[in-house]
């Protein structure tokens, strides 16, 4: 779009790589990186004192969620202030894995629950954790 000078508008842009505003500089993000979305959580987390936190993901490496929640890592995984957990989970979970997996949140976060991805997912097997 450079080329000729037209602004581009993408829905959704999730690479950071398109963050070269040199190289696309006719491109205005409506939606963040998942990058950005990592440390926007991050700035919240900062905020409300947070830090103890799970993401629940897919566990599929070729679906979004899994792009989605590899920035988290970054971001939190290694940063000496917070406790952080990345639990996978496959896309047809049994009621035994749900179980397991709620048992390993609570015992992570004390009781307060910041599952990301999968968190309407739960909240319909497990709506009295929500």
């Amino acid at each position: 779009m450079s080329y000729w000078n037209r602004p581009f508008f993408p829905e959704w842009c999730s690479d950071a790589t398109l963050d070269n505003s040199k190289t696309y500089d006719t491109m205005t993000r409506i939606a963040g990186t998942f990058a950005g979305i990592a440390r926007s959580f991050k700035a919240v987390a900062d905020y409300y004192g947070w830090t103890h936190i799970v993401l629940l993901s897919d566990d599929n490496t070729k679906d979004i969620c899994w792009y989605g929640a590899q920035p988290f890592d970054a971001v939190l995984g290694h940063n000496e202030n917070y406790t952080f957990a990345w639990i996978t989970l496959g896309s047809q979970p049994t009621d035994k894995q749900l179980d397991d997996v709620l048992r390993q949140i609570r015992s992570r976060t004390r009781g307060l629950l910041h599952a990301l991805y999968f968190h309407l997912y739960l909240a319909s097997w497990h709506p009295s954790v929500m």
